[in-house]
């Protein structure tokens, strides 16, 4: 982000001494407050030494966007449901001591372990053990967490016995820590590797700021986030295949930020590990020198773009879709949502836009594991989460029963949506908002509902600058994007296009595809009732689609229980 520029839209005081702006802190009154403007990480060196628990004494320029009331503080889905015990994690303890004293005794074990360059001294300090399980042999691999282990992973040792267990299996009911995260509070600067023994190899070649993923490459919790996301610089040695480099790129540095990550691209075929085996730490000096931070923005040529898509493809990296819950809307849209690509949501009030959307992302939340964030300015959190009751168990409101949201919580709890809701937001406050859950959750859809609720101003160009700002939002986040919009004043019975969508010609001109919800009105049977009811046969309209043909299709809504579902047989039909 531009620190200098979000400084001076708060017409705040400060000084540029090298690359920190220097503030008067609003915690102590002291002119004590550093800001760096490249990574936006602060420290009050007052509050710091003398109320270190003052939000101001350190941590990032978003924390002082919420202290500041230009960014929004969000909660994960299940603290909306009454919030269940702390979860009991497996206590590790003896089993890394019985499984360390394994090893001592085990040549097979030991020698798998000197051959991968792990010293004797490593083995002892981590206390790395051999156990036999499964009809395969493996090596223990412990991760700790304020001295104590949390994590026991197991590393297959060859020969590989059991073809149908991955390499790697961890221990059931343990938490995900970092190997050697204790150490993050006492450096500035991190490096992060892709596994243990990788760390462990660097640990031995001198570079005790090290701390090894434990998950996947992709892996970056919320908990981790925070505590890496005030370090001042931060190294990505991660595998050089494309699994890894994508992972170094798109989350990590893109989370992070790409001003404090520096990526060391190892050679090819070489994890740190191998690396080791056949280099010394002054090549792997030499690799931290030429390490360099990812390309953002800039100019392309047309031979580069060419180069980019071709590598992109060697990589199955060029677009990756995700399917909605329709078959037949997926046709339409050539496959499903992307990122970096604004879906436009339109129809009358109480056609179901949020039902839709909410169905989204739980679809993609429990299908896929995509984190995903609906902001909505209509309705409270807990009215979300109770919608996404009713879609995940199939009921009614009414047979939601608040006595029995603590068994909801532990049966959907770790479904990973996020709500916020505030009756009076700005579109850079959301900007922010939504910046910082993508990069503290690792959110890949956004969902704003509404935009005529954002702006309530006549004028097309504030609706234009808004749809533009979530336009944006999407290429700058890298993120899937529904924006909902209320269409004008339209007849019930007449088919809608995108143009009745209430503001201005911008909001058309900036979605990649516009998705149009209709439902007819009907008579009650009642004659003496003078109010309307919408038929539970709803169109959906793709109207515009960059990327596709569009047309037309029919999903059924049970509005009981906030749910789509398409009709049997029905066969969706390209525009004319």
């Amino acid at each position: 982000m531009d620190i200098i520029g979000y400084l001076d839209s708060k017409n705040l005081d400060y000084k540029i001494a090298g690359s920190e702006a220097i503030l008067t802190c609003p915690g102590c009154g002291k002119q004590k407050l550093y800001l760096n403007v490249e990574t936006g990480v602060f420290h009050c060196f007052r509050c710091e030494a003398e109320e270190p628990d003052s939000e101001y004494a350190k941590g990032h320029i978003s924390k002082l966007q919420k202290l500041w009331g230009d960014a929004l503080d969000i909660k994960p889905a299940t603290s909306y449901y009454k919030p269940s015990p702390p979860k009991e994690y497996k206590n590790v303890s003896t089993l890394v001591e019985e499984y360390h004293n394994n090893i001592k005794n085990n040549v097979q074990a030991l020698k798998y372990l000197f051959s991968r360059g792990i010293s004797e001294e490593s083995i002892n300090r981590f206390k790395l053990g051999f156990v036999r399980k499964f009809g395969q042999n493996w090596i223990a691999i412990p991760s700790y967490e304020d001295g104590v282990p949390k994590l026991l992973k197991y590393r297959k040792m060859p020969p590989y016995e059991n073809e149908n267990l991955d390499k790697y299996i961890r221990e059931p009911d343990c938490k995900s820590v970092l190997f050697n995260g204790d150490i993050i509070d006492k450096y500035n600067e991190i490096i992060i590797c892709e596994g243990q023994i990788d760390c462990i190899s660097l640990i031995q070649n001198g570079y005790e700021n090290a701390v090894g993923i434990t998950g996947g490459a992709g892996t970056l919790l919320p908990e981790w986030f925070d505590k890496l996301y005030i370090k001042d610089k931060i190294y990505l040695c991660l595998d050089p295949d494309p699994v890894g480099q994508k992972a170094a790129r798109d989350v990590w540095a893109a989370r992070l930020g790409t001003s404090r990550c520096w990526n060391v691209v190892l050679p090819d075929g070489c994890d740190l590990n191998e690396f080791f085996l056949k280099y010394d730490s002054a090549e792997f000096e030499e690799l931290l020198k030429r390490a360099t931070r990812f390309k953002v923005e800039g100019v392309s040529s047309f031979s580069e773009v060419l180069h980019s898509i071709y590598k992109s493809s060697k990589d199955g990296d060029l677009v990756e879709l995700y399917p909605l819950p329709w078959d037949n809307i997926n046709k339409l849209i050539g496959g499903g949502l992307a990122k970096k690509r604004l879906t436009t949501l339109g129809g009358l009030p109480a056609v179901g836009k949020t039902s839709w959307a909410l169905n989204v992302c739980y679809h993609l939340s429990k299908n896929f594991g995509i984190p995903t964030f609906y902001f909505c300015l209509e309705m409270p959190e807990e009215s979300l989460a109770i919608k996404i009751l009713q879609i995940h168990y199939g009921l009614t409101y009414r047979e939601i029963y608040p006595d029995d949201v603590l068994t909801y919580s532990l049966d959907v709890g770790d479904l990973p949506i996020y709500f916020g809701y505030s009756p009076n937001i700005k579109p850079e406050t959301f900007y922010n908002t939504m910046r910082e859950v993508r990069n503290r959750y690792g959110v890949e859809l956004g969902v704003f509902d509404n935009l005529q609720l954002l702006v309530r101003s006549d004028k097309e160009s504030d609706i234009g600058n808004a749809s533009k700002m979530f336009k944006n939002l999407s290429m700058d986040l890298n993120i899937m994007f529904i924006l909902i919009s209320q269409p004008r004043k339209l007849n019930a019975e007449e088919i809608p296009t995108y143009d009745v969508l209430k503001g201005s010609s911008a909001i058309s001109a900036d979605a990649d595809q516009i998705i149009l919800l209709h439902r007819r009105r009907i008579p009650i049977s009642d004659a003496r009732a003078s109010e309307f009811s919408l038929d539970p046969k709803t169109y959906v309209i793709v109207d515009k689609s960059r990327f596709s043909s569009g047309g037309k299709t029919l999903l059924h809504f049970d509005g009981n229980r906030s749910t789509f579902v398409e009709p049997d047989g029905y066969e969706s039909k390209k525009m004319d």
